[in-house]
């Protein structure tokens, strides 16, 4: 039996820009940091082995004051980093026409699997890597782990747990449109492989009394 708890970043500079930014290197607000020390606080009441978090900045930085706080260690593992969007975006104002068109068809190619769009993964490249993150996780020795991450590719996983590897865009689209993250919200999973109807489960959604 594994307990698996999935954490948001705090709020970075690419939740509140104008403009579109990269994905990778955004750091934490002033307030996503706050957010982080709050969260870091309360981790320290929970039970876990080890830190997984995405390489990406904001997620570096969140883990990092989580460690700070509980003294774990931190593994980096791509396979949880954020979908990204088109390079061609970069720079782009995110409320003008051409800029959110291909935003919209970016998207719409990760929630639907439409065409790929300019190297955003479509719906089954991040259907396959949430699989491939949780046989990632399975396979870790420990029983209680901790990933930073982020807020659309974790419910990717979500999905996944839900519905398991047959997951549909049908199933999916509602899904993340209509189930939010908060910056720094806990999701619980539960493993257990001696379970024969399922295995994967999900205890909590976006619990973000730190925040309170």
């Amino acid at each position: 039996m594994k307990t698996i708890y999935l954490v948001r970043h705090g709020e970075s500079v690419i939740n509140v820009s104008d403009t579109f930014v990269d994905d990778a290197s955004p750091p934490l607000t002033e307030r996503g940091r706050e957010q982080s020390r709050f969260l870091a606080k309360r981790a320290k009441n929970l039970t876990f082995d080890v830190i997984i978090s995405s390489p990406f900045v904001r997620t570096k930085e969140t883990a990092a004051m989580i460690a700070a706080e509980t003294g774990h260690s931190i593994d980096y593992c791509d396979l949880f980093v954020e979908r990204t969007l088109p390079a061609s975006l970069i720079g782009k104002v995110k409320s003008d026409p051409e800029a959110k068109t291909l935003a919209d068809r970016a998207f719409r190619s990760s929630e639907k699997d439409t065409e790929k769009v300019a190297g955003t993964e479509t719906f089954s490249e991040l259907k396959t890597r949430a699989g491939k993150a949780l046989a990632f996780l399975e396979g870790r020795p420990e029983e209680t782990i901790l990933v930073t991450g982020h807020g659309f590719f974790t419910r990717m996983l979500i999905a996944r747990v839900i519905y398991g590897e047959e997951v549909t865009p049908k199933e999916f689209a509602p899904l993340v449109r209509g189930i939010m993250t908060v910056n720094t919200g806990i999701s619980v999973l539960k493993y257990d492989p001696e379970n024969k109807e399922r295995t994967w489960w999900m205890l909590v959604w976006n619990d973000h009394a730190h925040l309170g």
